[in-house]
């Protein structure tokens, strides 16, 4: 995925300078026969890797630094780590990825990032003629405008139960390592998520919208302007949930005086430690009360929870995500309840080509 990144962006600083120092790693070699092989049906990728061939071979001659990274771009997402512990070794059947030495990052989750750039144009000609056909980036844009022109306006009831978003995976390329966000699962090739339910949030000081994703792992959170139109979006995973056992447990969460959820500051299992992004300040504050209205194929549901927004600066480097949030809630539902803990980053609504 870092690769395809790479390719799209190269005036970026040290993009080709990447590909040049990197050319003898075998992961490298595999990215690019894909390319290659891809290519071959796509006049616009072909362009791109002549472009990058041209750059390259423009600075023949000078030396290789086989560790080189571009401006700002930290280790951990241009290079997988050895003996990474999240790819565990498969007993009989080998060592596992974890085990073999770093090679850059590259398989389904590159093709997925090449399928995001390439939609605008690949769909709209293999979709029969008079079907909706999705859009790509620019498409976007354009039937942004179009709604402003036409003084139509991009309400809630344009998200609906079933709908596809096409997520750009960008941002979590570049959060990976320095948040608790895990990369939404994509559609295989298509870089597609399927919206499973939509929530409609009231409450505090501003109505949002969220597409919760297969299984309520994830969610795209969405506040929209005075004409209807996202304009922040926020994409949140969940990463913990607790079921207090008795009165003294939800004292733990919800006491008036002392309880964690409005406390000035969260720390989580690990001891990173947020600030509370929602009323900064040096004493607890009560939880804000939200009523999410859920619509899911099977009907309509209510949820009612008090909820603390917290947040935390990454110290990333641009453009990776600056700020890591935590939202966490005390969820009322169907006569049970319990806290969830979701970990979030910021996501440019446009890239995910809602209009």
């Amino acid at each position: 995925m870092f690769l395809w990144y790479l390719l799209d962006n190269l005036a970026r600083p040290g993009s080709a300078e990447f590909f040049r120092s990197h050319r003898d790693d075998p992961g490298l070699r595999e990215w690019r026969a894909q390319a290659n092989e891809l290519s071959a049906n796509d006049m616009e990728l072909r362009r791109r890797l002549e472009k990058l061939d041209a750059e390259i071979a423009a600075q023949a001659g000078a030396t290789l630094n086989p560790n080189y990274l571009p401006p700002g771009i930290p280790p951990q997402i241009a290079v997988a780590k050895p003996g990474d512990e999240r790819t565990p070794s498969t007993g009989g059947q080998g060592p596992g990825l974890g085990a073999l030495m770093p090679v850059l990052v590259i398989g389904g989750g590159g093709l997925a990032f090449l399928a995001w750039r390439r939609r605008g144009t690949r769909t709209a000609r293999s979709m029969p003629q008079g079907q909706d056909t999705p859009m790509g980036p620019i498409g976007t844009a354009g039937a942004m405008l179009r709604h402003k022109l036409s003084g139509e306006s991009y309400v809630p009831s344009l998200f609906r139960v079933g709908m596809t978003l096409q997520a750009d995976p960008t941002p979590f390329i570049l959060a990976a390592g320095v948040t608790k966000v895990p990369q939404p699962e994509l559609g295989g090739s298509n870089s597609l998520v399927s919206v499973q339910e939509v929530g409609r949030v009231e409450g505090g000081t501003e109505d949002l919208v969220r597409l919760h994703l297969s299984g309520r792992r994830g969610m795209f959170q969405l506040h929209l302007d005075s004409e209807g139109r996202p304009d922040e979006c926020r994409y949140f995973a969940l990463i913990d949930e607790v079921t207090p056992a008795d009165q003294a447990e939800w004292g733990v969460w919800l006491d008036p005086g002392e309880g964690l959820i409005g406390w000035p500051e969260f720390e989580t299992k690990d001891g990173t430690v947020y600030s509370r992004a929602w009323a900064p300040g040096e004493t607890r504050i009560p939880p804000r009360a939200l009523e999410e209205t859920i619509e899911a194929v099977g009907g309509t549901r209510h949820l009612r929870s008090g909820a603390m927004l917290y947040a935390r600066p990454t110290g990333a480097p641009s453009p990776a995500p600056d700020t890591e949030y935590l939202l966490v809630s005390a969820v009322e539902a169907e006569g049970k309840a319990w806290v969830e803990i979701h970990a979030g980053i910021d996501v440019n609504p446009v890239a995910l080509q809602l209009a």
